[in-house]
């Protein structure tokens, strides 16, 4: 259980900072992969958390996000090719979707594929994802821009009031939070 969230939160706006300044990298060396990848990861973590603590209203965590699928071509993804995504992948036919942040994050906490793509001029423009239960089946696409405008409101929430109602379990769980 997270005991004061604003420790948790301030880690969780440098991240978002530093990813908003990666959108104009050009020049990309193993290091700065590793970096995005860290702070990727680590946001996804503490976000999660934070909605686990009920420390950030459900309605964020929950919250619609736009990202792409694109579906598996049949083919075997494994530790050996898992990397050949435009031969693993129908690349060329992006379907836009949405799914909840929720979903979305531990996707990518779970990822047995996480890459990134750029665009034209180099910047880095979105995360290449699926996890071991969805690889055979689509890899994901989140634009850094959209995973940014998600995880900006969990790093500046500031919960003043909450209700709270036993579950059928007899458990205090959060109905609503603002």
């Amino acid at each position: 259980m997270i005991y004061e969230s604003q420790y948790w939160k301030n880690d969780l706006q440098k991240n978002v900072f530093f990813l908003f300044e990666k959108l104009d990298q050009k020049v990309w060396r193993e290091a700065s992969f590793a970096a995005v990848e860290k702070r990727v990861m680590l946001s996804c973590y503490i976000a999660r958390k934070l909605a686990e603590a009920s420390k950030i209203p459900p309605s964020l965590f929950s919250a619609d996000v736009p990202l792409y699928s694109y579906k598996n071509k049949g083919k075997v993804v494994d530790l050996m090719n898992w990397h050949r995504i435009d031969e693993l992948y129908e690349i060329e036919d992006a379907q836009k979707i949405t799914k909840p942040f929720s979903y979305i994050v531990n996707q990518i906490i779970h990822s047995f594929i996480f890459s990134f793509a750029f665009n034209n001029d180099n910047r880095l423009e979105g995360i290449l994802f699926n996890s071991d239960r969805s690889k055979k089946k689509q890899l994901y696409m989140i634009k850094v821009q959209d995973f940014i405008d998600a995880l900006s409101p969990i790093a500046q929430c500031y919960i003043s009031s909450a209700v709270l109602e036993r579950n059928e379990k007899g458990e205090l769980v959060v109905v609503q939070a603002e």
